[in-house]
C-alpha cells in the first residue's frame, strides 16, 4: 500500500523527455552520496557498463565515436555499440588493432593495426572495410589523431627505440607516409587539432610533450614541454582542444592533470586530484566545446569533471571494482565513454563505460527516512530536489522504486515535486527487514540527473506470552498452567503452534508435546512432574512473516509428597520390665527409597534431670513397618522419638510415644 503527496502545489507536470533514462537507471539503482554540492554517483551494471566479451591479454584498447556509434578496439576486432552503450556488432580481422579516430563528419573510421603495420579505413555506416594503408617501414602503428584532413600516426614497438610520428593525406588514393619524428623510445602519443600537433613521449621519466606547427605543408617543430623543467614523468594520456591552443596531459606524476599553452609551451593551470586519491592520473579528455575536462585516476575508477577555466570540480564518480585503460576516454555530446576492466584482475573482462550528462550543471536529490519502521504501519520519507546555483526546480517528476530484502524491486507511482523541489512518500511496508527506497530524477537539458537512496529497517509486530500465576504443584501430581499468546496490535493470533520445553533441576531439557493455541491465543501446559525442585518451562512461538517470534520462560517449584510416621507401645510400665514398640512409615502407594531406615531417640526425664540417648537405627519392612524393644532401668517419663529423613520425593516425618515408668514392684 502506498500513498504519495507533494509539498505545496497540486499542479502536475508532464514527464520530461529524459524520463526514459529513469526506467533504466532504477533497474539497478544504488545508493548515492552528495558531498559539497557534487554528485558522487555509483555505477549501475546494466546502464553504465557493457561487457565486451573479451579479456585484456596485453591489449591496448581505444575508444572513439561517429555516426551514432561507439567503437572500441580490443584484440583483433573493433566492437560497435550504440550511444546508449548497447552492443550492436563488431568489425573483425584487424590484427593487433589499437588507436582509433573518426573523421569530423563521422563517416570514416581509421584504425591502427599494430599486428600488420597498417592503418585500416572503415565506412562507419556499413562497417565495411574500405582499404588498408601500408606502413611496412613504420613498425607497430598504435596511436592516431586527425586534423586538417591529415591522419597523424604514432608508431613504435613497446620499449624499443623504433618509435616515431608520421602523417598521411587520407584524401589521396594512395597516401604516402610523411615522417615527422623518428627514433623515439616506445610508442608516442599523438593529438592534433587546428594548426597544432602534440607528440607525447612515453616510457621515459622525465617525459615530455613535443609541439609542432602543422599549418603548412610540413610539420614544424615549435617547442617542448620539458619533463625536466616541470618534473613530469610516466606520461599516460593527452587531449587537445578543438582549436589546438591547449593540450591537456595526464602524467603518472605529479598526481594531477595539467593544461599547457601550445603556443609558448607554458603551464596554464593544473587540476588537482582529491586528497588521498589512490594512484596518479591515467586518462584525460577535453569536451568539444573546451569547457570541461574529464580525468580518471590509475587506481579505482575515480572520475572527475572540471571546469577548464576555474579548475573547479563539477562531477565526480567512483567505482573500485573497475579501472580505466590509459587514453581510452572520449566525449560524445554530454556523455563520456571509456574502456575499463575489472579491477585487481589482470585478466578481468573488458567493459565499455558510459557516463551520461557529465557536462550539465549538477542537481542533488536527497531522501530522508525514519530510523526504523514496523510492518503494516505507514511511514513517511521526505525528499528534495535542488539545482546547482540555487535555481528553483519547479515541478519535476521523480521515479521511486522499493527494494525488498529478497532483492525484488517494485516501482511506486510517479511523484511530482512541489515548486521548491520538496516531496514526500508515504508507504506501508508489507514485509520486514531492510527496505531501500531509490529515487531518481531523470535530468533535463540544463541539469544532470541525480539519484538518492534511503534504507529503513522494518521490524515485525511484537508478540508476547503471558503466564497465569504458577499453580501449587506436588511431585507425581498433574497440574495445568494457563498462558496466552498476544500480539502488540491486539489482533487475534488464531490457532498457532507453540513449542514447550522443561528444564529439570539438574539442567536436563526435555521437549513436551506441541500445543496449538485457541484462536484468541490462549493455551495451557499440562504436566506431571517426576522430580521435585524448580522446573523451568519455556514456550516458543516462531512467529510468521508479519509477527515477531515470542519466547518466554517461567519457573515452577514442585513440592515433595508428605509422609506419615507412626509409633505405638504401652503407655505405662515398671522398671526392669521389657517393653515392645512398633511403628509404620506411610508413603501412600509409593515405597520409599531402598535402604531407608528409621532413627530412634530415647529421652528420659526424672528427678535427676533429662538424658537423651540414640538407639540403633531400625530397618523398614517391605510394608513400611518396624519395631524395637527396650527395658527401662530407672523410673521417669520415657519419650521415644522416631524420625525419617525423607528422600527425593517425600518430606521428612517423625512421631513420639511417651511411656511412664514407675519404680519396681515390691
Amino acid at each position: 500500500m502506498l500513498s504519495l503527496r507533494r509539498s505545496g502545489s497540486d499542479t502536475l507536470q508532464t514527464r520530461p523527455p529524459y524520463f526514459r533514462l529513469a526506467r533504466c537507471l532504477l533497474t539497478c539503482a544504488a545508493a548515492v552520496v552528495t558531498v559539497a554540492g557534487l554528485l558522487v554517483a555509483p555505477a549501475t551494471a546494466a546502464d553504465s557498463f557493457t561487457a565486451l566479451g573479451v579479456y585484456p591479454q596485453s591489449i591496448t584498447p581505444d575508444v572513439t565515436t561517429g555516426a551514432g556509434k561507439v567503437f572500441v578496439s580490443v584484440g583483433d576486432q573493433i566492437t560497435v555499440s550504440d550511444t546508449q552503450g548497447s552492443l550492436t556488432g563488431a568489425i573483425t580481422g584487424l590484427p593487433g588493432v589499437k588507436g582509433l579516430v573518426t573523421t569530423p563528419d563521422g563517416t570514416r573510421l581509421y584504425a591502427a593495426l599494430s599486428g600488420s603495420n597498417q592503418v585500416a579505413e572503415v565506412d562507419t555506416g556499413s562497417l565495411a572495410e574500405i582499404r588498408r594503408i601500408d606502413l611496412a617501414a613504420y613498425l607497430c602503428p598504435s596511436t592516431l589523431s586527425m586534423a586538417g584532413g591529415r591522419l597523424y600516426v604514432g608508431y613504435g614497438c613497446s620499449y624499443q627505440s623504433n618509435g616515431g610520428v608520421l602523417s598521411l593525406d587520407v584524401a589521396a588514393a594512395s597516401p604516402e607516409p610523411i615522417p615527422i619524428e623518428a627514433r623515439l623510445f616506445n610508442t608516442p602519443l599523438v593529438a592534433a587539432a587546428g594548426q597544432t600537433l602534440v607528440v607525447g613521449i612515453t616510457g621515459l621519466s622525465p617525459g615530455a610533450l613535443r609541439i609542432y606547427d602543422i599549418s603548412g605543408a610540413d610539420a614544424t617543430f615549435r617547442g617542448v614541454v620539458s619533463g625536466h623543467t616541470y618534473s613530469l614523468s610516466n606520461l599516460q594520456d593527452i587531449s587537445i582542444s578543438t582549436d589546438g591552443s591547449t593540450v591537456y596531459s595526464a602524467f603518472g606524476a605529479p598526481a594531477r592533470y595539467d593544461a599547457w599553452n601550445t603556443a609558448d609551451m607554458t603551464l596554464i593551470r593544473s587540476y588537482q586530484l582529491d586528497v588521498g586519491s589512490r594512484g596518479g592520473a591515467k586518462a584525460v579528455a577535453v569536451s568539444p566545446d573546451g569547457a570541461h575536462l574529464l580525468g580518471v585516476t590509475s587506481s579505482d575508477l575515480a572520475v572527475a569533471v572540471y571546469d577548464t577555466t576555474t579548475a573547479e570540480k563539477t562531477f565526480t564518480y567512483k567505482d573500485r571494482l573497475f579501472e580505466i585503460f590509459a587514453g581510452s576516454l572520449v566525449f560524445t555530446g554530454r556523455d563520456v565513454f571509456g574502456v575499463v576492466r575489472e579491477s585487481g584482475n589482470a585478466s578481468g573482462r573488458i567493459h565499455l563505460l558510459r557516463l551520461p550528462d557529465v557536462t550539465l550543471a549538477a542537481s542533488t536529490l536527497t531522501l530522508t527516512a525514519p530510523a526504523a519502521g514496523t510492518i503494516l504501519q505507514p511511514l513517511t520519507l521526505e525528499g528534495r530536489l535542488s539545482f546547482a546555483g540555487g535555481a528553483t526546480p519547479g515541478e519535476r517528476s521523480v521515479v521511486v522504486t522499493r527494494r525488498l530484502p529478497d532483492g525484488t524491486r517494485q516501482p511506486l507511482p510517479e511523484i511530482t515535486t512541489a515548486t521548491d523541489g520538496t516531496f514526500s512518500i508515504t508507504d506501508t511496508p508489507q514485509v520486514s527487514g531492510t527496505i531501500t527506497y531509490d529515487a531518481l530524477w531523470d535530468g533535463s537539458s540544463d541539469f544532470r540527473w541525480s539519484r538518492a537512496s534511503a534504507a529503513i529497517t522494518i521490524a515485525k509486530v511484537r508478540s508476547s506470552v503471558s503466564w497465569a500465576p504458577a499453580p501449587a504443584t506436588t511431585v507425581f501430581e498433574p497440574f495445568t498452567w494457563d498462558l496466552r499468546l498476544s500480539l502488540a496490535d491486539d489482533s487475534a493470533p488464531g490457532a498457532q503452534r507453540v513449542v514447550v520445553t522443561r528444564q529439570l533441576p539438574d539442567g536436563t531439557i526435555q521437549p513436551l508435546p506441541e500445543i496449538t493455541t485457541a484462536t484468541d491465543g490462549t493455551f495451557s501446559i499440562t504436566d506431571t512432574p517426576q522430580v521435585t525442585g524448580m522446573i523451568w518451562y519455556e514456550v516458543r512461538w516462531t512467529g510468521d512473516s508479519v509477527y515477531d517470534a515470542a519466547r518466554s520462560s517461567h519457573g515452577l517449584m514442585v513440592a515433595k509428597l508428605p509422609a506419615t510416621l507412626q509409633l505405638t507401645g504401652p503407655e505405662t510400665t515398671v522398671v526392669d520390665r521389657r517393653i515392645e514398640l512398633s511403628g509404620k512409615l506411610d508413603t501412600g502407594d509409593r515405597l520409599p527409597s531402598s535402604g531407608t531406615s528409621i532413627t530412634v531417640h530415647r529421652t528420659v526425664t526424672n528427678r535427676n534431670g533429662t538424658v537423651t540417648t540414640t538407639l540403633p537405627s531400625l530397618p523398614l519392612a517391605g510394608d513400611g513397618s518396624f519395631g524395637f524393644t527396650d527395658t527401662p532401668q530407672t523410673s521417669g517419663e520415657y519419650t521415644y522419638t522416631v524420625k525419617w529423613a525423607g528422600d527425593a520425593f517425600f518430606l521428612p516425618a517423625e512421631h513420639r510415644h511417651v511411656v511412664v515408668v514407675r519404680g519396681p514392684l515390691s
